[in-house]
C-alpha cells in the first residue's frame, strides 16, 4: 500500500478541516475557539493569515498558522518604524504520529515559501524554544502585556524567538539591524 504525502497551503474555505487537529493538540477553548475560527457566517482571525499542511491521503496531520503582525520598533530619537513580519502559531502534529519529522518539513515549506516572498524574520511562541533552535529560532525576547494579549500566548508563555530569514543588512534599516 502507497501513502501519498502532500505539504501544500490551504485555500481559505478549507481552514476549518484543521479545527480536530487544532483541539487535538491544543484543546477546545470554546472562547478562543470562537475568536479564532470564527464560523462560516463570521469568519475569526485565522482567516487574515494562511495555513500549511502535510496531508497524508487526503488527511490533514501537521500543519502551521502563519499570522501577519507589524513589528514596531521604537527609535531612540523617537518615533518609531513598522514593518511587516510572520508569527508562526499552531505548529502541530497529530499525537500518534510525533516524532517523524514532519512538523520539521511543513516548517522547512513555510520558512522557504516566507523567504521566497522576501521576509526578512518570522517568529513564535513555543513551550519549549529548543524544539525549533535547529531551524534557526534562536533570537529570544521577552513579550510585553499588549503582545501577549494580541498574539494569543497561553498563560505562563512570556518569550518569543525568531529565525531571520535572509541577509539582514539587505532587508532592514540600520536602526534594528541588532535586534534581539
Amino acid at each position: 500500500m502507497t501513502v501519498e504525502f502532500m505539504i501544500r497551503f490551504l485555500e481559505k474555505e478549507e481552514y476549518f478541516l484543521t479545527i480536530p487537529l487544532f483541539e487535538a493538540c491544543f484543546g477546545s477553548d470554546p472562547g478562543f475557539m470562537r475568536d479564532y475560527y470564527g464560523d462560516e457566517a463570521h469568519p475569526g482571525d485565522v482567516f487574515n493569515g494562511r495555513i500549511a499542511v502535510k496531508e497524508e491521503d487526503g488527511r490533514i496531520v501537521s500543519m502551521v498558522h502563519l499570522k501577519p503582525v507589524t513589528a514596531v520598533y521604537r527609535k531612540d530619537a523617537g518615533g518609531e518604524l513598522k514593518l511587516p513580519v510572520t508569527y508562526i502559531m499552531g505548529v502541530s502534529t497529530l499525537p500518534d504520529l510525533r516524532h517523524r519529522g514532519y512538523m520539521d518539513e511543513v516548517m522547512g515549506f513555510v520558512m522557504d515559501a516566507l523567504q521566497s516572498e522576501g521576509a526578512g524574520w518570522c517568529f513564535l511562541i513555543a513551550v519549549n524554544k529548543d524544539i525549533y533552535r535547529h531551524l534557526g529560532f534562536v533570537y529570544d525576547w521577552k513579550l510585553s502585556d499588549r503582545e501577549l494579549e494580541l498574539l494569543y500566548a497561553d498563560d505562563g508563555l512570556e518569550d518569543a524567538t525568531a529565525c531571520v530569514l535572509c541577509d539582514m543588512e539587505m532587508k532592514v534599516p540600520d536602526e534594528i539591524r541588532d535586534c534581539k
